[in-house]
């Protein structure tokens, strides 16, 4: 049991090693607004559903390219055509992701601004 919990630490650990990536302090931004608009909008739990699922996937996509980007620069520390490509197809997956993100935002919350002028 004494283990499980460690893992725990673990965890916290490589969350807040991501926190220092750019890139991850920019996305938290973003789902603290997401989050933010949700509750000024009184979005219902369907949507909150969907949003906090496209925060979590492209949280947890940006952590993952985080981790991958780490594990390249060990194996391969120099310039190597391989090594560019395996971090440019990573990066490639949370841009993917971030945008159907953005677009599951855009129909969610523009339905409820919507109702506002409406």
């Amino acid at each position: 049991m004494k283990l499980f919990f460690k893992s725990f630490t673990y965890a916290w650990k490589g969350l807040l090693l991501c926190l220092k990536q750019r890139n991850m302090r920019v996305m938290m931004t973003c789902a603290v607004l997401a989050i933010a608009l949700g509750f000024a909008l009184q979005i219902d739990l369907t949507d909150w559903c969907f949003i906090l699922l496209c925060i979590g996937g492209v949280l947890a996509l940006e952590a993952m390219n985080t981790a991958i980007e780490s594990f390249v620069d060990l194996v391969q520390p120099e310039l190597h055509p391989l090594a560019g490509r395996i971090k440019d197809i990573s990066a490639g997956a949370v841009f993917f992701f971030s945008i159907i993100s953005a677009i599951v935002g855009a129909l969610i919350f523009g339905k409820y601004i919507l109702d506002l002028f409406l």
